[in-house]
């Protein structure tokens, strides 16, 4: 049976929220097609998880907390030569994604 490999990714984001801008850091683990892994923004870790499509688009399902409250989204994101954009949806708004690569392992 293979060894299968598991990558990690760290990106330096900035989502683009009702609020104004919220940089955070996500963090990706692929295994396969299946994504997990963790979000840092406003002083919450909030956990990631998800699947990579085969054209490389990752759709990822978390929750984003604040102080007031804890939204459920979805995100769809784009990565193309360590630049990631995307978007997040949940049930009151829609949120644009930008972000650099800031670490891959191994």
């Amino acid at each position: 049976m293979g060894r299968c490999i598991v990558v990690t990714e760290q990106y330096q984001v900035t989502i683009q929220s009702q609020m104004g801008p919220r940089k955070g850091v996500l963090t990706l683990r692929y295994r396969g097609d299946r994504v997990t892994g963790s979000l840092e923004m406003v002083g919450y870790v909030n956990t990631v998880q998800g699947v990579r499509t085969e054209d490389g688009t990752i759709h990822l399902v978390h929750p984003i907390r604040t102080v007031i409250s804890t939204i459920p989204c979805e995100t769809d994101l784009e990565l193309h030569g360590g630049c990631l954009r995307g978007t997040t949806t949940s049930r009151t708004a829609r949120m644009r994604w930008e972000g650099a690569l800031l670490r891959q392992e191994p």
